[in-house]
């Protein structure tokens, strides 16, 4: 031992580098404990299956897993019930590390609402085409009198005229008001949207 101390005491430099390289390496492993700590490296969760379970389940098997979510969007389904989780990201099963953000893609708890195209002044197919691919269904088609003949005069709602620009639940069932050059002035005609197709492929087929 006196050897070493009568070593630094002969060169002090040597014993200076030293204290350094020990302070150094003191400092290296102090902050590779404070990284580990700070990810928290080593523990990782297993994410669970949230898919089909409302978001208030769902956060409750996040807390339990010291993780944490977010709602980042949400879809128009009809094939699962509304307010349930339809997508999840990352996937369940996936290994992650406490305290990770998983994000949720929701079935919309309110219906969707769709805008009433401009579809007055038009032939019955045409509007029926453009209905269609809008959102809508066409329940039922009811003739007047009129001079243009298969010419849309309006769109009703539960007996309400629906003006363009309006909005309405998807998949709303209308009727159409649709003129006719054939009818009795004084007499309206009500027929189905199937009758009226068959109507007019008969015609088709007569000429």
């Amino acid at each position: 031992m006196s050897k070493f101390t009568d070593f630094f005491k002969k060169h002090p430099l040597t014993k200076h580098i030293c204290y350094m390289f020990l302070v150094a390496l003191l400092l290296i492993v102090i902050v590779l404990i404070w990284l580990m700590s700070y990810t928290n490296h080593g523990e990782q969760q297993v994410v669970p299956d949230v898919v089909g379970l409302r978001v208030k389940s769902a956060a409750n098997l996040f807390d339990g897993k010291n993780l944490r979510y977010e709602v980042v969007d949400s879809v128009y389904s009809d094939a699962v019930p509304k307010g349930t989780i339809v997508e999840q990201d990352p996937a369940a099963g996936s290994m992650v590390k406490q305290y990770r953000k998983i994000y949720l893609i929701t079935n919309a708890v309110l219906d969707e609402m769709v805008a009433m195209p401009e579809v007055t002044d038009i032939s019955i197919r045409q509007a029926g085409t453009i209905l269609e691919a809008s959102g809508f269904k066409i329940d039922k088609v009811t003739y007047k009198p009129s001079e243009y003949n298969d010419l849309v005069l309006g769109v009703y709602y539960r007996g309400r005229q629906v003006l363009p620009g309006e909005t309405l639940q998807a998949g709303s069932g209308i009727e159409l008001y649709v003129g006719s050059n054939e009818l009795d002035m004084e007499q309206d005609s009500i027929t189905t949207m199937e009758e009226s197709v068959a109507g007019s492929l008969e015609e088709e087929i007569t000429f």
